[in-house]
């Protein structure tokens, strides 16, 4: 009888942890994937969250790559925003900064060509530069 009743309570914690973690995934899309709020919490507090997530998001990606901001001028900020609140973060902040210069290109409102350019260019992959000197002296010493 008692393992019935344990068994029984397994399965109630085990349906409630699901249901915790459906709410929970729930509002992290509504936080940082542009889903609808789920019941129960109030939209003025999660879409004022949800702003409050992507600035810090904008910021930080500002931070690892500071040739965006400077490459799109007083367009940056709000393109990055429309970026972030379609697209949840998927890497790091450098790799997020990458896929919002693609996304800028591609889907982004129309870019001026000048800056168009500018991005493309700091998408391209910088060129194989040959070892330095300290890096040959490194390989010497390994040998």
């Amino acid at each position: 009888m008692l393992n019935d009743l344990s068994h029984g309570g397994e399965c109630a914690t085990g349906a409630a942890r699901e249901e915790l973690a459906r709410q929970q995934e729930a509002l992290l899309a509504a936080l940082v994937a542009g889903g609808p709020v789920p019941p129960g919490f109030d939209p003025a507090q999660v879409r004022a969250q949800s702003t409050g997530l992507a600035a810090k998001r904008r910021d930080t990606a500002a931070k690892v790559a500071p040739e965006l901001p400077r490459l799109l001028g007083p367009r940056y900020g709000p393109l990055f925003l429309g970026y972030a609140r379609r697209h949840p973060q998927t890497g790091g902040y450098r790799a997020d900064a990458r896929a919002f210069a693609e996304w800028a290109l591609t889907d982004g409102e129309g870019l001026e060509p000048d800056r168009r350019r500018a991005l493309e260019q700091w998408l391209r992959p910088a060129p194989e530069r040959p070892p330095g000197p300290l890096a040959r002296l490194r390989r010497a010493l390994r040998r």
